[in-house]
């Protein structure tokens, strides 16, 4: 019987098969050649194929202690025309989806070879910021107001008294929730952040934060009522009015402006009124620019207090008992704000300013 001839040559039985050697062991070829050692030999001794140890050889003054050169990798399945398509594409339409990117070019393109092409000039698929909704007019409006006032110091708004309403609604105030787990185990009920559906108890609160004699100064947080004889039964100008006979007399004093926003309570005639008989100046004031009022950002730090000082709050029922109880939960949690946290956001009002001027009257991150 004749034995079958091999094709690719003897080969060595006790010879190791290996995908890449270690820089070592080519540290220990390329010494042993150096040395004036044989290739043939090398192999032989050490279980290499031959081949190896000529390509190490060769290689070895290109290397860095004995490591593998960078690869070039897979080639990209698109062109360099097709990437500057892509990026083109999200440039010119921001809020564009993976599917609108696939059918603006007419390809089948992956989501995740998109990404790969938008990561490599930083582009980020974020989701996108809430804000109310900017007219240009009102845009203009809003840049004019920080323009007028863009020599100010913080001496200067010092001087002014930032009042606001806020609706707390129970419960509200939640942060978000991170959990470490498997994949498998996200949909998990201890992995899972819950709410409740529908609206739940909610009252409309009014407080005013100020700067004087060297320290910050808070009003009394107050629960506004609802005007039974109006129309619809909610809050209405006299509601309002209810609010500033109590707490203007207490807390203003000459020199100070009031601030208040342009909401329709406030804009009333019978207000306007009343701010003039009280001989209390009034802060001139560009619409939807909640991010330049420094007190919105107190409201999240009074509702995540009141979640954290009072949780049984959430699985209490609806009855009126329930409003009482949220009602004092709201006014304790308003006294038990850090007077550095109001600081922080009274001393930021240059910052407010400049980041409107800078965006031309449109969103900030404020």
């Amino acid at each position: 019987m004749t034995t079958p001839r091999r094709i690719l040559g003897d080969i060595d039985p006790n010879i190791t098969s290996r995908s890449e050697l270690s820089p070592y062991l080519r540290g220990v070829i390329a010494g042993r050649a150096q040395e004036g050692g044989k290739p043939t030999l090398i192999a032989k001794d050490l279980k290499v194929p031959k081949s190896t140890v000529f390509t190490t050889i060769r290689r070895d003054p290109i290397r860095n202690d004995g490591r593998s050169r960078p690869r070039s990798g897979r080639p990209h399945k698109y062109t360099e025309r097709f990437k500057r398509s892509v990026i083109r594409e999200v440039r010119q339409i921001p809020k564009i989806s993976y599917a609108g990117i696939r059918a603006a070019l007419q390809s089948e393109i992956s989501d995740t070879t998109i990404r790969v092409i938008l990561d490599e000039v930083g582009i980020t698929h974020w989701r996108a910021k809430k804000r109310p909704f900017l007219t240009q007019e009102v845009a203009k409006k809003r840049y004019d107001w920080c323009i007028a006032r863009k020599d100010w110091t913080i001496n200067d708004f010092r001087n002014i008294i930032w009042s606001d309403e806020c609706s707390a609604e129970r419960g509200a105030g939640k942060s978000q929730e991170w959990v470490f787990c498997q994949p498998a185990q996200k949909w998990q009920k201890e992995m899972v952040s819950t709410h409740k559906k529908g609206k739940d108890i909610c009252l409309m609160v009014w407080a005013a934060i100020w700067w004087k004699y060297g320290k910050v100064h808070k009003s009394d947080l107050v629960i506004l009522g609802r005007d039974w004889e109006s129309k619809k039964m909610g809050y209405t100008a006299n509601s309002y009015l209810d609010v500033l006979d109590d707490q203007l007399p207490r807390i203003y004093e000459p020199g100070l402006i009031f601030m208040q926003d342009n909401a329709p309570i406030h804009t009333a005639k019978k207000v306007k009124d009343w701010f003039e008989e009280a001989a209390i100046p009034l802060l001139d004031w560009a619409p939807f620019s909640m991010d330049l009022n420094p007190i919105e950002h107190i409201w999240w730090h009074l509702k995540a207090k009141v979640l954290e000082l009072f949780p049984e709050l959430v699985d209490m029922g609806s009855g009126a008992g329930a409003i009482e109880a949220l009602e004092r939960a709201l006014i304790e949690a308003w006294d038990s704000i850090d007077d550095t946290i109001i600081e922080s956001c009274l001393e930021s009002m240059c910052r407010r300013r400049d980041a409107v001027i800078a965006a031309k009257g449109w969103h900030t991150k404020y």
